[in-house]
């Protein structure tokens, strides 16, 4: 997992000003296990620095999505954001939107499969799987 001190050193390095309101969204980020929206990052970010924009939060996002720094994810038309960039799955609710990501070794031996088979060369790659998580699973039984 990527640190708060690094990803801040990156955008520093890169020349790239470092206020508090734009560190504030990447902790947040680093922080979260969620796959917050725009909107929610900045719902939250705002309860420290009331001034921050809506504005702010998004070219911070893309900034960040730019760098390769956090990953975007569509899920039902909503743009939601994730800091762990390590190869993963993201499962994904149908029903709540909720997204919870899982740590898969195998992931690897796909790529790898997959590139022998294509003969390509894979830079990266998203793995999405979709259903109900837990609490809609329990719903949508009855």
């Amino acid at each position: 997992m990527q640190q708060l001190e690094q990803v801040i050193a990156l955008l520093r390095d890169d020349g790239f000003k470092i206020t508090p309101q734009r560190t504030a969204i990447v902790d947040y980020l680093l922080r979260t296990e969620d796959h917050p929206s725009a909107e929610l990052i900045h719902k939250v970010v705002r309860r420290k620095y009331p001034m921050v924009s809506l504005s702010t939060v998004y070219k911070t996002l893309e900034l960040l999505r730019e760098k390769k720094l956090v990953n975007e994810i569509e899920v039902e038309g909503e743009a939601r954001f994730d800091a762990h960039i390590d190869e993963h799955i993201n499962l994904v609710c149908v029903s709540c939107g909720k997204i919870e990501d899982v740590d898969e070794e195998l992931l690897k031996e796909i790529q790898i499969k997959a590139a022998k088979k294509s003969k390509y060369i894979i830079l990266q790659s998203s793995f999405e799987l979709s259903g109900y998580c837990s609490l809609c699973k329990t719903r949508h039984s009855k």
